[in-house]
This record gives C-alpha cells, structure tokens and sequence, in this order.
C-alpha cells in the first residue's frame, strides 16, 4: 500500500468520526441518531485499521485524536455557535505543535534504520 493510499484511508478515518460525533450532538437523544453515530465509528475505525497498514501507530493515532478534535471544535463553532477560550486556542495550537513533533521523530527514526 502506497504512503498516499494510507494518508486518504487515515482521512476518510477521521471525517467519519468528526460525522459520527456531530450526529450524536445534533440527533438530541434520538436512538436513529445513536445508531448512526455507531456504524461511522465503526466505518471509522475500519479505515483507520486499513491505514495501520501501512502507518505507525503512534503518528496515525496522533494525527486521528488531534485532526478530529480540531474538525469536532471547528463544526462545533460553525454548526452549534460554541466559543473557545483562549486556554481551548492555545492547546490546539499545542496540539499541532506535538503532531508535528511526533512525525519529525518517526521520520528521523526510519532514516536511521534505513542507514544501517
């Protein structure tokens, strides 16, 4: 499996879990909207296994968590009308910051093993 192909299952992984949680929110109780809001979580975690694949775990599942909290709170401002504090803006930030950290590390990683 191509690098690209892993990134867009990852993707189609993280879109169907921000979906299930806003249908969750937006169905009010109701047990279609539950029920809904399960089958994307488990389309969701099918897609992230396909990208496990090809992806460690530990960038795909920091990229999943931090990706979909951000997509979750930016519908939640958009849809829901919430408000983040600056303390909330700040932890997203810092959020992007570890992403990055972790990616930067797995890929130092596999240039060293492939050097040896």
């Amino acid at each position: 499996m191509s690098l690209r192909t892993a990134y867009s299952f990852l993707t189609l992984a993280i879109l169907t879990e921000v979906l299930a949680v806003h249908i969750m929110k937006a169905s009010d109780g109701a047990i279609f909207g539950y029920a809904c809001m399960l089958l994307l979580l488990v389309v969701s975690y099918y897609f992230m296994a396909l990208s496990l694949k090809r992806l460690s775990i530990s960038v795909a599942y920091a990229i999943w968590e931090v990706l979909g909290a951000v997509c979750v709170v930016g519908l939640s401002i958009f849809y829901f009308n919430e408000e983040l504090l600056w303390t909330q803006k700040l932890g997203i930030a810092l959020s992007f910051c570890g992403i990055g950290l972790i990616n930067y590390a797995e890929l130092r990683n596999n240039k060293t093993h492939k050097d040896s």
